[in-house]
């Protein structure tokens, strides 16, 4: 995102959050409201630098303050960034009052603004400088009192220009000429040789050190109301004021770190001794730097801007005879810096065009970045702390709350009672419409198991599973048959050994197979059952209150008592069917026990087989007899009374027509044969017989009817829901009522400064949610 994008975004962001701030404020300064002082404090904090970024970015602007203690070399620095000897340098102190540079595009919009003080500004001055003792300003503003109130009396004057010398002594007369300055405010200056950016702001501060109150409080306020700092120094170490820089911008600026936004220059290495000399100063100056506010290295440039103005032919007079011919300087800066090409001389000695380079690559690539971690934070502050405020108060007012006559309280809610107990017994009736229609499709009085149209789509649903699960178990068993059967193959395949082995395992997994349907079984009737709470939720406006008390603790808790009752019923009349088809082979003393044990579970099977092959008839005797009954024709004939065979089968495995009535080609043949059938079989059973057995359809109905006794017992549970929506103003249920009931005005003030920060709160998150995605769209 470029900057002019990244500046209107969050210019529109700032001011949504900053109208959250005003009125969370609004509703912490009233005392009932009971909000702690330091959640205030918090807003109050965060919104004066929200608010310094807001104005900066609907003017615009990108602010550069350079500063530093007097005679560091400021305003030659600007003079030289400028490629112009404009601004005063000379000896003493030579910058009066804050001069700002604007960047501007033409040569038509160059000027010179000169903002006098008023008259109250004028004796606030005196009154400072009395209080500061400084008795030479003061003698000074005496002896000049004519010119002084000449440059009052005159008010704001501007100076067009096309060429940066030709308001050198208008610039110099209300700036530094002390006849005239000590009435001047501040002085803008706009021109096009700033920086090619649109919006570039340079301040030029006066000392740290000048000893007036007026010009650290300045320095004060740029620092909190800048984007960017360039600290021009001139010694190693810092010295206290200098470090005050670090203070005023972590206080002003607390989102971001003062090595996010600092540049160092180290001005005037041309007055170094030596080589040595000039890397020890740099060594220490970064070490110094790094060591207080963790500043990058590539942060810190030496230089000198005298220098640069010399060599480069844009040294006044003033700056010739201060700095020196630049034959000096250029054997100077070689000897200190080692550098003798003149270009890199001028770029690297001097140090402008390394810091103008870095300065603009970082307005390119790093502000956007730096604008963003910001304002973010500062939202963020503003939108937690205003959120947290409206939760605080919230738990004990309501946001609109009644403020009415007891009588006329009573009278509402007799009246809403009245409009419930004849609501109650409407929506008990369209409960019943509903479950007649969508569940059971007839009275609850006349239900039976095969009458629920839900019921139905649960048995539909049964027999896919079992079909999805049986085919996955084929598939699974299948591969792990070639392991087994090699493992019983030495010296020679031994049939009963690997048809045991073989079984074991497939026991297993059928036991896994049968917890799968359960689980499966449980979380279609879960969503029957959620379907129709929703319904019921739905008669009640959407209440959450619904749920939470037809369904225990919770979803995974209902599943799993679901899920427990399903795998009793389940198990009870499906294991007995896997133990006698699938624990043992065909024709093992092992199945014949197995059978004579479970005795009367594998009957009860019989009752409720609706099949219409009679070799299932009776599961006993299909133990008994294996896949004969089904292909071999004497054996159906002697024992079923019936000729012929079903229809002959592919193995699946073999991929080969099998005729039963003949010995088999290899005794694995034999042995897969009887798995896959007895595997068969037991699907078989499993969608012809367990589903009825089990009782499915009467747990399903038992379950959804449940939900609707539950539903019609808890009409005092209700009935205070009811009121507790009404009280609220739920939306659905105000649809419903008569509109004498739908009045909920309040006159408290907490409630109503609550619900004005409520709006506030939704719209400005949901802006922040609408922006935050466009920027997001816009960044990728």
């Amino acid at each position: 995102m470029d900057w002019k994008t990244a500046s209107s975004y969050y210019e529109a962001r700032l001011s949504e959050a900053l109208n959250v701030q005003r009125y969370a404020v609004n509703l912490a300064n009233l005392p009932q409201a009971e909000i702690p002082s330091q959640l205030k404090a918090i807003l109050l904090q965060e919104a004066e630098p929200a608010r310094r970024q807001l104005e900066r970015l609907k003017k615009r602007e990108f602010r550069i303050a350079v500063v530093g203690l007097e005679k560091a070399g400021k305003s030659t620095f600007i003079n030289a960034w400028l490629e112009c000897d404009l601004l005063p340098a000379k000896g003493g102190r030579c910058t009066f009052t804050t001069t700002q540079i604007y960047s501007v595009e033409n040569d038509t919009e160059q000027k010179l603004e000169v903002q006098a003080k008023t008259e109250e500004q004028f004796i606030n001055l005196l009154n400072e400088l009395e209080t500061a003792k400084a008795q030479e300003d003061i003698k000074t503003i005496r002896e000049n009192e004519i010119t002084l109130q000449q440059v009052i009396k005159e008010g704001n004057r501007t100076f067009p220009f096309t060429r940066l010398d030709d308001i050198r002594e208008s610039l110099k007369k209300y700036v530094a000429d002390e006849k005239y300055a000590h009435a001047v405010l501040e002085a803008r200056l706009y021109t096009n040789r700033l920086a090619q950016a649109e919006g570039i702001v340079f301040y030029d501060v006066p000392g740290l050190d000048s000893g007036l109150a007026k010009h650290v409080d300045e320095a004060k306020e740029m620092l909190s109301d800048c984007d960017a700092v360039i600290l021009v120094q001139r010694f190693t170490s810092l010295r206290e004021k200098e470090l005050e820089i670090i203070k005023f911008t972590e206080l002003g600026d607390k989102n971001i770190t003062v090595a996010d936004k600092l540049f160092v220059f180290l001005s005037r290495i041309d007055s170094l001794a030596t080589p040595e000399a000039l890397q020890t100063h740099i060594e220490e100056a970064s070490q110094d730097w790094f060591r207080r506010a963790k500043l990058p290295q590539e942060r810190i440039i030496s230089g000198s801007a005298g220098a640069y103005l010399v060599l480069n032919g844009l040294a006044g007079e003033q700056t010739r005879l201060e700095i020196g011919d630049a034959s000096n300087i250029e054997a100077q800066l070689k000897r200190l810096t080692g550098i003798i090409d003149e270009e890199t001389l001028n770029k690297k000695g001097t140090g402008i065009p390394e810091i103008k380079e870095k300065i603009f690559n970082y307005i390119n690539t790093e502000r956007v970045f730096i604008l963003k971690k910001r304002c973010e934070a500062s939202i963020n502050t503003i939108l937690t702390t205003s959120e947290e405020i409206y939760n605080l108060v919230k738990t004990r007012y309501p946001e609109n709350p009644e403020e009415a006559k007891r009588f006329e309280e009573d009278r509402r809610r007799v009246l809403f009672s009245e409009w419930w107990n004849h609501r109650w017994e409407e929506k008990k009736a369209d409960l019943q419409k509903f479950y007649d229609s969508s569940v059971a499709n007839n009275s609850l009085d006349n239900l039976t198991a095969n009458s629920a149209t839900s019921l139905a789509k649960f048995k539909e649903r049964y027999l896919q599973i079992v079909a999805s699960e049986i085919q996955k178990l084929k598939a699974e068993v299948f591969i792990k048959k070639d392991i087994i059967f090699a493992a019983n193959s030495f010296p020679q395949f031994d049939r009963m050994k690997a048809n045991f082995a073989w079984r074991e395992d497939l026991y297993g997994d059928i036991s896994k197979l049968l917890s799968s349907i359960a689980r499966q079984l449980a979380l279609e009737l879960k969503d029957e059952a959620l379907k129709l709470v929703e319904y019921m939720t739905t008669l009640l406006w959407g209440s959450k209150q619904v749920k939470e008390r037809l369904i225990d603790k919770s979803e995974e808790y209902f599943l799993s008592k679901l899920e427990n009752s399903l795998s009793v019923l389940f198990l009870r009349f499906a294991r007995p069917v896997a133990e006698v088809l699938i624990r043992a082979p065909l024709n093992s003393d092992a199945r014949d026990k197995i059978a004579k044990s479970l005795g009367v579970d594998i009957e009860i099977v019989d009752n409720y087989y609706m099949g219409e092959e009679p070799a299932f008839q009776v599961l006993k005797r299909y133990a008994k007899y294996g896949y004969k009954l089904l292909y071999n024709p004497e054996t159906r004939q002697q024992i079923l009374g019936i000729k012929g065979i079903v229809a002959p089968i592919i193995n699946v495995v073999t991929q080969i027509t099998i005729d039963v009535s003949s010995e088999f080609q290899s005794p694995k043949d034999d042995v897969t044969f009887e798995v896959e059938n007895d595997i068969n079989a037991f699907e078989e059973y499993l969608r012809a017989a367990i589903f009825e057995a089990a009782g499915f359809e009467s747990y399903c109905i038992q379950e959804l009817k449940g939900l609707i006794d539950s539903f019609r017992e808890k009409e005092g549970t209700w009935t205070g829901i009811a009121h507790n929506e009404w009280l609220q103003e739920n939306p659905l249920l105000f649809a419903e009522i008569p509109p004498e009931l739908r009045s909920q005005e309040s006159n408290l003030e907490v409630s109503d400064r609550l619900r004005q920060l409520s709006t506030a709160l939704k719209i400005g998150i949901t802006y922040q949610n609408t922006k935050r995605d466009r920027y997001s769209s816009l960044s990728g």
